[in-house]
Protein backbone atom coordinates (compact mmCIF):
# COMPACT_ATOMS: atom_id res chain seq x y z
CA UNK A 1 0.00 0.00 0.00
CA UNK A 2 1.69 3.41 -0.95
CA UNK A 3 1.97 6.40 1.55
CA UNK A 4 -1.43 8.13 0.04
CA UNK A 5 -3.45 5.12 0.27
CA UNK A 6 -3.08 4.80 3.86
CA UNK A 7 -3.13 7.96 4.40
CA UNK A 8 -6.56 8.38 2.47
CA UNK A 9 -7.80 5.19 4.64
CA UNK A 10 -6.83 7.53 7.78
CA UNK A 11 -8.66 10.56 6.92
CA UNK A 12 -11.93 7.74 6.30
CA UNK A 13 -11.69 6.45 9.39
CA UNK A 14 -11.39 10.43 11.26
CA UNK A 15 -14.31 11.53 9.17
CA UNK A 16 -16.36 8.69 10.56
CA UNK A 17 -15.09 8.55 13.89
CA UNK A 18 -14.34 12.44 14.37
CA UNK A 19 -16.97 13.98 11.93
CA UNK A 20 -16.79 17.29 13.36
CA UNK A 21 -13.12 17.41 13.68
CA UNK A 22 -11.33 20.04 11.18
CA UNK A 23 -8.11 19.25 9.49
CA UNK A 24 -6.49 20.17 6.12
CA UNK A 25 -4.34 17.73 4.16
CA UNK A 26 -1.21 18.67 2.34
CA UNK A 27 -1.01 18.24 -1.79
CA UNK A 28 1.92 16.36 -2.15
CA UNK A 29 1.81 13.28 -3.81
CA UNK A 30 -0.92 14.01 -6.44
CA UNK A 31 -0.78 13.98 -9.50
CA UNK A 32 -0.91 17.61 -11.31
CA UNK A 33 -0.23 19.02 -14.69
CA UNK A 34 2.80 20.85 -14.72
CA UNK A 35 1.76 23.86 -14.80
CA UNK A 36 -0.62 23.10 -11.84
CA UNK A 37 3.09 21.48 -10.12
CA UNK A 38 4.85 24.62 -10.72
CA UNK A 39 2.07 26.98 -8.95
CA UNK A 40 1.81 24.85 -5.88
CA UNK A 41 5.42 24.33 -5.97
CA UNK A 42 5.45 28.78 -5.82
CA UNK A 43 2.66 29.14 -3.51
CA UNK A 44 4.38 26.97 -0.64
CA UNK A 45 6.22 29.12 1.84
CA UNK A 46 8.54 26.41 2.85
CA UNK A 47 9.35 22.85 2.25
CA UNK A 48 8.66 20.26 5.05
CA UNK A 49 5.23 21.62 5.43
CA UNK A 50 3.11 18.26 7.54
CA UNK A 51 0.53 16.49 5.53
CA UNK A 52 -1.63 16.44 8.20
CA UNK A 53 -2.87 19.82 10.53
CA UNK A 54 -5.74 19.26 12.76
CA UNK A 55 -7.35 22.55 14.02
CA UNK A 56 -8.61 21.18 17.36
CA UNK A 57 -6.83 22.83 20.95
CA UNK A 58 -5.44 20.05 23.11
CA UNK A 59 -6.40 21.00 26.61
CA UNK A 60 -4.48 19.04 29.50
CA UNK A 61 -5.19 19.61 33.11
CA UNK A 62 -7.40 22.41 33.06
CA UNK A 63 -5.71 24.84 30.72
CA UNK A 64 -4.50 24.39 26.59
CA UNK A 65 -1.62 22.41 26.05
CA UNK A 66 -1.37 22.52 22.22
CA UNK A 67 -3.27 24.97 19.77
CA UNK A 68 -3.38 21.94 17.28
CA UNK A 69 -2.01 18.47 16.05
CA UNK A 70 0.24 18.55 13.49
CA UNK A 71 1.37 14.79 11.48
CA UNK A 72 3.95 14.13 8.98
CA UNK A 73 2.69 10.74 7.64
CA UNK A 74 4.85 7.85 6.10
CA UNK A 75 4.02 4.30 5.30
CA UNK A 76 3.84 2.12 7.58
CA UNK A 77 7.51 0.08 6.10
CA UNK A 78 9.28 3.44 5.93
CA UNK A 79 11.84 4.21 8.89
CA UNK A 80 12.71 7.55 9.92
CA UNK A 81 14.53 6.75 12.99
CA UNK A 82 17.66 5.00 13.76
CA UNK A 83 18.43 2.79 17.02
CA UNK A 84 20.31 5.47 18.44
CA UNK A 85 17.25 7.46 18.63
CA UNK A 86 18.70 9.46 15.40
CA UNK A 87 16.78 11.10 12.62
CA UNK A 88 18.00 9.25 9.44
CA UNK A 89 20.05 10.61 7.09
CA UNK A 90 17.97 12.39 4.30
CA UNK A 91 17.94 15.72 3.33
CA UNK A 92 13.93 15.87 3.03
CA UNK A 93 13.83 14.20 5.66
CA UNK A 94 15.75 16.96 7.82
CA UNK A 95 13.07 19.50 6.42
CA UNK A 96 9.93 17.70 7.87
CA UNK A 97 11.69 17.34 11.05
CA UNK A 98 12.98 21.13 11.02
CA UNK A 99 8.92 22.28 10.14
CA UNK A 100 7.83 19.85 12.80
CA UNK A 101 10.61 21.26 15.29
CA UNK A 102 8.98 24.92 14.70
CA UNK A 103 5.38 23.98 14.99
CA UNK A 104 6.58 22.94 18.32
CA UNK A 105 7.61 25.69 19.10
CA UNK A 106 4.56 27.92 18.35
CA UNK A 107 2.39 25.68 20.51
CA UNK A 108 1.39 22.95 17.95
CA UNK A 109 1.71 19.34 18.82
CA UNK A 110 4.11 18.14 15.65
CA UNK A 111 5.49 14.49 15.10
CA UNK A 112 5.94 11.70 12.55
CA UNK A 113 3.80 8.99 12.17
CA UNK A 114 4.53 6.02 10.72
CA UNK A 115 1.50 3.99 9.21
CA UNK A 116 -2.32 4.15 9.81
CA UNK A 117 -2.34 2.73 13.39
CA UNK A 118 0.25 4.78 15.02
CA UNK A 119 -1.48 7.86 13.41
CA UNK A 120 -4.99 6.67 14.34
CA UNK A 121 -3.01 5.96 18.26
CA UNK A 122 -2.07 9.65 18.11
CA UNK A 123 -5.37 11.21 17.10
CA UNK A 124 -7.39 9.13 19.38
CA UNK A 125 -4.88 10.03 22.24
CA UNK A 126 -5.09 13.73 21.10
CA UNK A 127 -8.30 14.32 20.56
CA UNK A 128 -9.06 12.59 24.05
CA UNK A 129 -6.88 15.52 25.49
CA UNK A 130 -4.75 12.37 27.63
CA UNK A 131 -1.48 13.92 28.19
CA UNK A 132 -0.25 10.53 29.51
CA UNK A 133 -1.37 8.86 26.35
CA UNK A 134 0.06 11.24 23.99
CA UNK A 135 3.33 11.52 25.20
CA UNK A 136 3.22 7.67 24.97
CA UNK A 137 2.16 6.67 21.64
CA UNK A 138 4.35 9.58 20.10
CA UNK A 139 7.07 8.59 21.64
CA UNK A 140 9.15 6.22 19.32
CA UNK A 141 8.18 8.67 16.08
CA UNK A 142 9.95 11.89 16.86
CA UNK A 143 13.76 12.34 17.74
CA UNK A 144 14.33 13.34 21.02
CA UNK A 145 13.97 17.25 21.26
CA UNK A 146 16.83 17.81 24.27
CA UNK A 147 19.66 17.03 21.92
Amino acid sequence: MTEKQEQKQLLNWVKIQYPNLLYTEDLGGIKLTIGQAVQVKKSRARRGHPDLMFQKTFNAYGGIAFCGLAIEFKRKSEKIIKQDGELRKNPHLKEQYDYLLALRKEGWFACFAVGFLEAQSIIRAYVSDDLDRLNAVSANVFPDLSK
